[in-house]
């Protein structure tokens, strides 16, 4: 296994605060992930999450991948994690993250003792208070087809402490987009949105790269539009 490198919380959340989005993805075509890593990095940005499909050949890409990501100078993560035992392995494989779809309070720890951010998923105000409690940062909020910017817009309210990533029901229609930032989103969290399908599976990288060239700069120009109005209604 690798060493560990850490990447203090600081520095991710500014990193997705410039970004806007955290771009996740997974294939079993490893040379794959890795050309959708090398268009993130063209289109400037530096955070990636590996979806992996809890099984040892993803743990192996990921390793490979890790290598890559510090070449690229990329922020990697694991996610879909389930356990502890699965967020040490990432996290010995090199994840400066760990992303779970829940709470579960032996992931907080081990990602606490290896100084590695833990993302966890939340769905209600109980969990978001857990996973306070767990000491977490950064939080996901899932399903956000489900949930919606409301929700999210009201759980900032009671917890400005916590970065909140909406995921699930995030879309690239701008109006969407819109909703989730009005409503306090660090990012937002985007896989086949971004990577489509079609577009993958016959490699037309032109096409994915415009794509994630387009939802970026979309993506900044909502931020900056958000945070000139809140600028304008402090001075006033």
């Amino acid at each position: 296994m690798h060493r560990t490198v850490t990447t203090t919380l600081s520095k991710l959340s500014n990193t997705l605060n410039t970004n806007g989005v955290i771009p996740f993805f997974y294939h079993q075509d490893i040379d794959r992930v890795l050309e959708v890593m090398k268009i993130l990095k063209r289109c400037e940005c530096n955070v990636f999450e590996f979806t992996h499909q809890r099984d040892a050949r993803g743990l192996r890409m990921f390793t490979w991948l890790a290598e890559k990501a510090k070449e690229l100078d990329i922020i990697i993560g694991a996610g879909t994690v389930l356990d502890a035992s699965q967020a040490n392995r990432f996290i010995q494989a090199g994840a400066h993250f760990i992303a779970s779809p829940f709470l579960h309070a032996d992931v907080a720890r081990v990602c606490h003792e290896n100084n590695v951010v833990w993302i966890p998923g939340c769905s209600t105000f109980h969990d978001v208070a857990e996973a306070k409690a767990l000491q977490a940062s950064l939080v996901t909020i899932l399903p956000g087809n489900i949930l919606g910017p409301a929700f999210l817009k009201q759980v900032v309210n009671v917890h400005p402490e916590i970065s909140f990533i909406p995921s699930g029901g995030v879309t690239l229609v701008k109006n969407n987009l819109q909703g989730w930032f009005d409503a306090g989103a660090l990012c937002v969290r985007l896989g086949e949105s971004l990577f489509t399908r079609e577009d993958v599976a016959v490699k037309d990288w032109v096409k994915v790269e415009g794509n994630v060239y387009r939802a970026l700069q979309g993506i900044k120009q909502i931020k900056t539009s958000i945070l000139r109005t809140n600028s304008i209604t402090i001075s006033e």
